[in-house]
C-alpha cells in the first residue's frame, strides 16, 4: 500500500503463493481431508465464468479491465463493487492523480466553448457489483487507455473518430422493417433448431444442448445506436448517455445498465404499439449463428475482417467501437453480433446451462440482480467472439462496453 501510494499508483507490488505439499492442522493427529470437488484445478483459460469460489478471481479480472484508463468513473466503480479490496488504495491514488491533471489542464482545454469537452458524470463499472442504478461496473474486458476527457483530442484521434461518425449503408435485407423513423431496423428470424453452448473450455457454456426456436421473432439488424437512444432520451424516457463514452451517434450506444435496456424497450414498444424486448440467451446465440454450428458464425478460425475487436483487424479505435454495420453481416443479415459492445439478454444468470429451458424462452429467476451479456466488445480479443460466449453482469450497473439489441415478437 505504501509503495502505490508513493509511486501514485505507478507500482503495485502482489504475491502468489502456494503450498508444495498437503497443509495440515497444527492440532489435528491426521492430515485434514477435503472432498476431491474442492480440490478441483480451474480452467484459467476460460473466457467466462470460472467455477464456484471465484470471487477472488472475479476481482483480478475487474482490475485487469480497466488499470489502464484515464477515467476516474471506471475506479469509483471499482471500490464500489469492492470498498476494502486488494487494489483499493491504488483506486484511490489513481482517483487523486487523474482528478488532480483533470484540474490542472482545465485552463487549457476551456478555450473556444464549442470544442470543450463536457464535465464527465462519474459513473462505475464490473461483474458481481451490488445495484446501483447510477453507477457503472466492470467486470471482465481489458479497457485500452484512453486520452482523459479533459484533456483536447489528439488531431489523429479526432480524424479517426470523425470517419467513423458516418454509418455504412447498406442494402434493404430480405424480411427487413421498421416501426418508425427512429427505430431500430428489424429482421425477421425464421423458426428452427441449434446446438447451444460449447463443450470446449468455458464451464458456463457446458453443457451443449438442443434449443428449439417454436416462435418467429425479428432482432435489431444493428445493435441500438446513440441516435436510436438519444430519440427515446428526446421522450423524456431514458436515461441520458454519458456523452465522453457515446461521441458517434452512428455507433453502438454504451455505458447502459439492463435496468436502461428495459426502459428502452418499454418506450419502444409504446411508441409503436408492438411487442419490444430484450433477446433471451437462446434466442441471441441462435441469431449470432445464422444457422451454422462453428466457433464463429464465419468458421471455425478468426478471421480478420468480420467482428470489431481489437486483433480483429480494421477499422479499429480503442477509443471505442465503430459505427454500426461496419463489418461484414452474418448469415441473417445481423451485423456487430460479435466485437462492437456487449449485448444485454433477458435471461438471469446461471453458471451453467445445466436445467436450461430448451425451447428458446427467457430463463429467469425471482429477484435476480446478475443478468447474461453476449458478443464481446471493441475491447477483447478474437478468442471473445465466439459465438458461445457468455458473460455476466449487475442489472442495475452501467459499464462502458455494454450496450443492446432489440428484439419483437412476430407472433
Amino acid at each position: 500500500m505504501r509503495v502505490a501510494s508513493a509511486t501514485g499508483g505507478e507500482q503495485t507490488p502482489w504475491i502468489a503463493s502456494s503450498p508444495t505439499h498437503q497443509l495440515n492442522d497444527a492440532n489435528a493427529a491426521e492430515p485434514s481431508s477435503r472432498p476431491a470437488a474442492d480440490n478441483r484445478v480451474v480452467d484459467l483459460h476460460s473466457r467466462g465464468i470460472l467455477p464456484k469460489d471465484s470471487s477472488e478471481q472475479y476481482e483480478i479480472t475487474f482490475w485487469n479491465s480497466i488499470k489502464d484508463s484515464n477515467y476516474p468513473g471506471d475506479y469509483e466503480a471499482y471500490l464500489k463493487a469492492y470498498p476494502n479490496g486488494r487494489f483499493a488504495t491504488l483506486a484511490h491514488a489513481r482517483i487523486d492523480r487523474l482528478h488532480a491533471a483533470s484540474a490542472a489542464s482545465a485552463p487549457m482545454s476551456a478555450a473556444p466553448p464549442a470544442t470543450a469537452p463536457a464535465p464527465q458524470a462519474v459513473k462505475p463499472v464490473a461483474p458481481a457489483a451490488p445495484p446501483a442504478t447510477a453507477a457503472t461496473a466492470a467486470q471482465e474486458r481489458p479497457r485500452p487507455a484512453a486520452t482523459p476527457a479533459a484533456n483536447p483530442t489528439p488531431p489523429a484521434t479526432t480524424a479517426a473518430v470523425a470517419t467513423a461518425q458516418k454509418a455504412p449503408i447498406h442494402p434493404p435485407s430480405a424480411g427487413e422493417s421498421r416501426d418508425c423513423a427512429t427505430c431500430p431496423i428489424m429482421i425477421a428470424v425464421p423458426v428452427g433448431s441449434f446446438a447451444m453452448g460449447s463443450s470446449i473450455d468455458d464451464p458456463s457454456e457446458k453443457p451443449v444442448h438442443h434449443v428449439t426456436i417454436g416462435a418467429p421473432f425479428a432482432i435489431g439488424k444493428f445493435p441500438v445506436t446513440v441516435d436510436q437512444w438519444n430519440a427515446c432520451v428526446a421522450a423524456n424516457a431514458c436515461q441520458k448517455l454519458t456523452p465522453e463514452n457515446n461521441p458517434n451517434k452512428a455507433a453502438p450506444a454504451r455505458d447502459l445498465s439492463w435496468d436502461d435496456a428495459q426502459q428502452y424497450v418499454k418506450w419502444l414498444s409504446k411508441i409503436t404499439g408492438k411487442p419490444y424486448r430484450l433477446p433471451t440467451e437462446a434466442e441471441w446465440e441462435y441469431a449470432d449463428r445464422g444457422g451454422t454450428a462453428t466457433k464463429y458464425w464465419w468458421g471455425d478460425q478468426m478471421r480478420k475482417g468480420n467482428a470489431n475487436c481489437k486483433d480483429c483487424g480494421d477499422p479499429w479505435h480503442k477509443e471505442g467501437p465503430e459505427a454500426a454495420g461496419s463489418f461484414a453481416p452474418n448469415p441473417f443479415g445481423l451485423y456487430d453480433m460479435n466485437g462492437g459492445v456487449w449485448e444485454w439478454t433477458a435471461d438471469c444468470w446461471h453458471n451453467t446451462y445445466q436445467g436450461a429451458p430448451v425451447d428458446g424462452h427467457v430463463w429467469d429467476s425471482p429477484g435476480c440482480d446478475m443478468r447474461v451479456i453476449r458478443g464481446g466488445s471493441w475491447r477483447e480479443g478474437g478468442d471473445y467472439m465466439l459465438s458461445a460466449t457468455r458473460f455476466k453482469y449487475s442489472a442495475g450497473v452501467r459499464q462502458s462496453q455494454d450496450g443492446l439489441r432489440v428484439v419483437k415478437d412476430l407472433k
